[in-house]
């Protein structure tokens, strides 16, 4: 899926590649969690105070996303 987020004190998004696993060790109890690009796990916090929004997923990320309380 492809995310965008705005840095702090910017204008301009910045778009990002990620994808919703459980294979991560940020995952706990079977629990999914979106792993960046980078491999970073991306938390609420970060989720919310950059701005992150969905610009492309299929519809089982939406599920996911949706089923996480993130869209």
């Amino acid at each position: 899926m492809i995310l965008s987020y705005q840095d702090l004190g910017e204008e301009r998004r910045h778009r990002i590649k990620a994808e919703i696993t459980t294979e991560h060790p940020a995952s706990s109890y079977g629990q999914p969690v979106i792993v960046l690009e980078d491999g970073d796990a991306l938390d609420l916090f970060s989720w919310t105070a950059l701005g992150y929004q969905v610009v492309r997923a299929s519809k089982k990320e939406m599920a996911a996303l949706a089923k996480m309380g993130l869209v």
